[in-house]
């Protein structure tokens, strides 16, 4: 979704923050990565946003690694401005009384110089103590240029975010619970695997006895696509079918097809059960969950939440590839249409074992069937 946006406007620019980003920032400092089309008659675009701690953290980039990844990532990213937005309830407005504070001058002014040395654009330093309606901000260059926040759920950006389907969530907080562990659960699934995987391994055998390896593929594959179909975003699937769903991800040929899925008609359901999944499987099962999470959330354009799944993956199997070549993907800024062909892959992948995935169209990651309620 192209995000047209106007930075003369900062009251209305910050209040759109959250919408672009996916969650409302704390003790931030969010960097807006622009494109500026105005010289073709265009309007400048947000190319991608990136969160990392406040200057006033004790534990946060330093300086120069502030400058050199922005650097980095319009270089990626296909960007020639960048706005900071500073977010911090410590924070006030410097005045003749009260000076601005020396990290965070420090730090914009040092990236101030490193992005004016390769040619790029500082458009703006604005600070807030919190993305509220009525919330004050001000210019960190020019603090005399202030004034008042207009209400974030009404800004046109966080509308058109809200009609496509891309949560606002509260913080940060409120994407981790979406992979946090849940112990009773994981419990309950963890009992259930060996005997799945017991089942699965004899089916396996099977096939191989009778020359035909690909009846075992296809036959898991069949079952996940029929727990993805029967899914409800209200109920959480039995232990044993989350089981069953997390040894059949062992399969690469299972999983590869699970990327044609995230652009089908089933899309919604399957990324609510890699949540569930990702809550609810032991290490290293979770890795599969949590990268498809990931890979379902980065389509869609939710890098926030891409971002803490990936992370989620790594921890669980750090030397997971596909999890590891994503992450690299996300953290340069590559933009989601480049997981398209994955999609294809998996779309074919799916033809070839005979199994209907829905019918979905693969220049349409994100198109939903009309009778999903799942959402």
């Amino acid at each position: 979704m192209p995000l047209h946006v106007h930075i003369a406007d900062p009251a209305d620019f910050i209040a759109a923050v959250p919408a672009m980003l996916g969650f409302t920032p704390v003790r931030s400092l969010v960097l807006i990565f622009v494109r500026d089309e105005t010289r073709w008659g265009g309007a400048p675009t947000v190319q991608f946003l990136v969160r990392t701690e406040s200057p006033l953290q004790t534990h946060r980039l330093s300086d120069t690694d502030v400058g050199q990844r922005a650097k980095d990532m319009c270089a990626q990213g296909e960007a020639s401005t960048v706005v900071a937005v500073l977010v911090d309830d410590r924070l006030s407005r410097p005045t003749e009384l009260a000076a601005a504070d020396e990290s965070c001058r420090s730090t914009l002014a040092s990236l101030r110089r490193d992005l004016e040395a390769d040619g790029l654009a500082f458009a703006g330093a604005w600070s807030t103590p919190i993305i509220a309606a009525e919330a004050e901000w001000w210019n960190e260059l020019a603090p005399d240029q202030h004034g008042r926040l207009r209400d974030p759920a009404s800004s046109q950006i966080a509308a058109e975010y809200t009609v496509a389907g891309r949560p606002i969530r509260p913080n940060r907080t409120a994407i981790t619970d979406l992979v946090e562990v849940d112990p009773t659960l994981r419990e309950r699934v963890t009992h259930a695997l060996p005997e799945v995987a017991a089942d699965a391994q004899r089916r396996f055998a099977r096939a191989v006895r009778i020359g035909n390896p690909d009846a075992y593929t296809r036959q898991a594959l069949w079952r996940v696509v029929q727990i993805i179909k029967h899914s409800s975003a209200v109920e959480t699937p039995a232990p044993r079918n989350l089981a069953e769903v997390a040894v059949a991800l062992r399969d690469t040929d299972v999983r590869e097809v699970m990327y044609g899925i995230a652009a089908g008609p089933y899309s919604a359901r399957a990324h609510q059960l890699w949540s569930i999944l990702t809550r609810a499987l032991p290490d290293p099962d979770r890795a599969d969950a949590a990268m498809l999470l990931g890979f379902s959330a980065y389509l869609r354009g939710d890098g926030a939440l891409a971002g803490i799944a990936l992370e989620a993956a790594l921890a669980s199997d750090p030397d997971h590839r596909m999890a590891q070549l994503l992450d690299l993907a996300l953290s340069t800024a590559s933009p989601p249409s480049r997981l398209r062909r994955l999609c294809r892959l998996g779309i074919d992948a799916a033809a070839q074992l005979r199994i209907d995935i829905g019918g979905a169209e693969p220049d349409s990651p994100t198109k939903e069937d009309p009778d999903d309620r799942s959402r």
